[in-house]
């Protein structure tokens, strides 16, 4: 399973790497939405894909919303998470229909039990 993650922390993008690849997952990063679209374009036309991608939606050069949007014509079936401090402001008229969004910061069982939700995922928490 491969997921993708959009975050422009450090810290907290280097959280969601140890904690994916702890379950199991192969995990590639973008520090910013344009790094982002970029991997997507390039694992896709390989057609290899991503099983999920999650984004923050303070991220430079494109917000989280844009990039979801541009996958979503990409690939309308992407499953995509939305994870961000802005959850009660955004204009969610504008989001795909097929994004998740959970506010941070996040209880790391709840992320977990999202993630195997949206990838329908039976994986152990190590």
């Amino acid at each position: 399973m491969k997921i993708l993650v959009a975050e422009d922390e450090p810290e907290v993008l280097q959280y969601y790497k140890v904690l994916l690849e702890d379950l199991g997952y192969e995990v590639v990063t973008a520090k910013d939405g344009q790094k982002c679209l970029d991997a997507y374009r390039n694992i896709a036309g390989a057609n290899r894909g991503f099983d999920l991608v999650i984004l923050d939606h303070k991220i430079p050069r494109k917000t989280g919303i844009e990039v979801a949007n541009e996958i979503a014509v990409m690939s309308p079936s992407q499953k995509l998470l939305m994870v961000t401090a802005y959850a009660g402001v955004l204009d969610l008229t504008q989001k795909p229909e097929n994004m998740i969004i959970m506010s941070k910061p996040f209880d790391p069982d709840e992320l977990i039990a999202t993630i195997r939700r949206l990838t329908n995922e039976v994986l152990s928490y190590r």
